[in-house]
């Protein structure tokens, strides 16, 4: 068994990271590495800290899900793959699963692969797509029965989300940020703080050690950024409005505007693509108000697309199922295709 730096070039990085980093740090949903191997056996040395939400790891293998596992506190030595046979060469991902939270102290942290294969860097796939949403972006609700409600990362898993499934579908890297109950004007109970603007020009400003600016020049731009939010923002106006508070609909066009504008000047070349929908249409009008005012503005690129209502097809925690995120990535696949190059 040979044991190699997680950062070397044998592994191309997927997701935020910060370029001084001492160790391969995974901050952010479908963060992680990949890469090429032929190999009988894959270990990993990763580095969790002790706290109340348990980040998971997932390992995909030529595209597919072999594995998801929860990572223990400390720094540990975990089997990935077994009794492969040699001769056969797979592109091997491994990925953090689940999103960060404001209790986690630090990320999670990939100290070593070990294999008795030769990693080798794999082909970088012709486009970037940049996700930015909420708890259907993390894919809240993608595992797990109907009846498990209680908010724990073993209901969240980025691999069955609508971003990995759009990512597949066009061939193409992601990267997302994304935190379960935030939204583009209020979180779901009404805080104006818990806003994905608020901390799009920050590393990861949820954990502690990540709340530093992000070098946006330091890693490959995005070609297209999805943005998934608004279900967050209804629950947080029906709140206002049983506590007799009125308005709400202005404010959030307000706050849709302002995030499209600053993922324009930190993506001169991306395509921006407003998505909503998977949860109800509430917030349909005031979000393509926000799309037209930016249209407007001359900002042609930037376009809203309305998703199928999930329709019942639901999982963990009341929130969409599997069959709902295939649907929507292919609308979503489907409307980058129709963009791309215009």
């Amino acid at each position: 068994m040979h044991t190699y730096d997680p950062r070397g070039p044998q592994f191309l990085r997927e997701g935020r990271f910060d370029p001084g980093e001492t160790a391969c740090e995974l901050w952010w949903s479908g963060s992680g590495i990949r890469t090429v191997l032929d190999c009988t056996r894959l270990q990993l040395e990763a580095e969790a800290a002790e706290g109340e939400f348990t980040p998971w790891l997932s390992v995909v293998v030529d595209g597919a899900p072999v594995a998801r596992f929860p990572l223990m506190a400390g720094r540990h030595r975990y089997d990935l793959l077994g009794g492969l046979e040699k001769g056969y060469p797979h592109e091997v991902a491994v990925l953090r699963d689940t999103q960060p939270t404001d209790a986690d102290t630090a990320p999670l942290r990939l100290i070593a692969i070990c294999t008795d294969g030769v990693p080798e860097a794999p082909k970088s796939r012709a486009r970037l797509v940049e996700f930015l949403g909420d708890s259907l972006t993390v894919g809240e609700g993608t595992v797990g029965a109907r009846s498990a409600m209680e908010w724990r990362m073993a209901w969240i898993s980025n691999q069955f989300a609508f971003p990995a499934l759009t990512a597949q579908l066009l061939d193409a890297e992601k990267r997302v940020v994304a935190l379960g109950g935030w939204g583009a004007y209020m979180s779901f109970d009404a805080d104006s703080e818990h806003t994905i603007g608020k901390i799009y020009d920050r590393l990861c400003a949820v954990v502690p050690a990540g709340d530093i600016p992000y070098d946006f020049s330091a890693q490959r731009p995005a070609d297209a950024v999805v943005i998934n939010l608004g279900t967050n923002d209804a629950s947080a106006l029906d709140k206002l409005a049983a506590e007799g508070r009125t308005g709400g609909m202005a404010e959030l066009e307000d706050s849709a505007v302002a995030l499209m504008e600053l993922v324009r000047l930190r993506n001169p070349g991306a395509v921006i693509l407003w998505a909503y929908g998977l949860c109800g249409g509430a917030m349909h009008e005031p979000l393509r108000r926000a799309v037209e005012r930016r249209r407007a503005a001359g900002d042609a690129d930037t376009h809203y697309l309305a998703l199928d209502d999930c329709a019942g097809d639901l999982g963990s925690r009341s929130h969409p199922g599997r069959a709902a995120h295939a649907r929507a990535a292919a609308q979503i696949a489907e409307a980058l295709e129709k963009l791309k190059g215009k």
